[in-house]
C-alpha cells in the first residue's frame, strides 16, 4: 500500500516541461448493475461529458458488459465501450478485475481495466491499462466520503496517444449519498493529460447516479 501511495505522490508532484492549459468540465453519469444469475451481473452505463468553456458536449460514453463474482472480495468481467469525442468514434473491448476489502469499517478497492482501443479510420490501435484505487469512508448510514485515484498507462505507443507510457491521471474527492435503492456521488475530479507540446489540466464537477 505504501509503495502505491508513493507512486501517486510522485506522479502528482511531477511537473511536465510542456505548457499546460486548464479547462472546466461537467460530467454526468448513469450506472446500472443487475443480477442475472447467482454469479453473473449485467453492467450498463452512460456518461455525458460537457465542456464548459466551449459550451459543447465534449464526449459521450456508453459501456455495457458482464461481471462475474469470484468470491466476496473479487470480480472479473468483460465490458465494451463506445465513445464519441466530437466526430471521432472509438470502440473499447475491456478486461475488468476488481479487488475489494473492508477494514475498520472502511471500504478499499483496486480496480484494473485493460482496454483495447480502436479509433475509427485510424490504423494504429492502442492498449491501455488503467488502475483505480478507491477509499470509501462511512460517515452516517446513508452518507459516505469518497476518495479515489486512477492512473492510465499505455502498453503500446502511438502518436495519437502522445507516445507516452503515462497517459493521464484522475483524482476525485466527493460524497456518496444513498436514498432507497439509488446512490449518488457528487464531487470534484482533477484530470491531468500530459503531452509534449501542450498538456491539459481539467477541473471537473461530477454527478454520478447508481441504480
Amino acid at each position: 500500500m505504501k509503495y502505491f501511495l508513493l507512486i501517486i505522490i510522485l506522479l502528482l508532484s511531477y511537473q511536465a516541461p510542456a505548457k499546460t492549459i486548464e479547462d472546466q468540465r461537467t460530467w454526468v453519469g448513469f450506472f446500472g448493475r443487475k443480477n442475472i444469475t447467482q454469479k453473473y451481473d449485467l453492467w450498463m452505463e452512460v456518461q455525458l461529458r460537457h465542456d464548459e468553456g466551449q459550451q459543447t458536449m465534449n464526449q459521450t460514453l456508453n459501456r455495457f458488459g458482464f461481471l462475474k463474482n469470484l468470491n466476496s472480495d473479487q470480480e472479473i468481467g468483460f465490458l465494451f465501450a463506445y465513445v464519441q469525442t466530437g466526430l471521432t468514434k472509438e470502440y473499447r473491448p475491456t478486461l475488468h478485475h476488481t479487488y475489494k476489502k473492508n477494514w475498520l469499517e472502511n471500504n478499499f478497492s483496486l480496480r484494473n481495466r485493460l482496454e483495447f482501443r480502436d479509433i475509427e479510420n485510424n490504423e494504429s490501435d492502442s492498449i491501455r491499462l488503467r488502475s483505480q484505487f478507491r477509499w470509501l469512508h462511512p460517515v452516517t448510514q446513508n452518507y459516505n466520503l469518497v476518495i479515489w485515484e486512477e492512473i492510465f498507462l499505455n502498453i503500446t505507443n502511438e502518436s495519437w496517444t502522445g507516445n507516452r507510457t503515462f497517459e493521464r491521471n484522475r483524482a476525485f474527492v466527493g460524497t456518496r449519498l444513498k436514498f432507497n435503492e439509488l446512490s449518488y456521488e457528487i464531487g470534484y475530479m482533477n484530470q491531468y493529460v500530459p503531452r509534449k507540446e501542450l498538456s491539459t489540466m481539467e477541473h471537473i464537477l461530477t454527478l454520478y447516479l447508481f441504480f
